[in-house]
């Protein structure tokens, strides 16, 4: 017997900034990460509404960095700082009510794309309160 199962839905944020890491935010200045928290946040949820991402009961997101060749491979999960912001601007864009556990099911980070460009994927997928 054949069930009726829905695939959900999914939407891909790129944006053309190489994404900032974990190493990186620690050298720096607090005014220079909250700027570059601000940026991403702004450009991710700019991003969404561009791309009418609609409001969702909770989402999974899977993050891939992009580079320009191998020399600019980052570890799979350095770029969590960068991912975070841009969660936050999915929140500030409706996507989701919140980046708490609730609505936010899953984060997975992927290994790094070799593309010719810098960059920062996130994949949202829709997910139910219930996964």
């Amino acid at each position: 017997m054949i069930e009726n199962t829905r695939i959900p839905a999914s939407w891909r944020l790129e944006d053309t900034a190489r994404p900032w890491t974990t190493n990186a935010e620690r050298r720096w200045h607090y005014y220079t990460r909250a700027q570059r928290v601000k940026e991403t946040r702004e450009t991710f949820g700019w991003l969404a509404r561009e791309q009418r991402v609609p409001k969702m009961e909770a989402v999974r997101i899977a993050a891939v960095p992009l580079a320009v060749n191998r020399r600019g491979i980052q570890d799979v999960a350095a770029c969590y700082p960068a991912v975070k912001a841009a969660i936050d601007g999915l929140v500030d864009a409706g996507v989701v009510a919140d980046d708490d556990p609730e609505q936010v099911k899953a984060i997975c980070f992927y290994p790094t794309q070799v593309i010719g460009r810098d960059g920062l994927r996130v994949v949202i997928t829709e997910a139910t309160a219930s996964d």
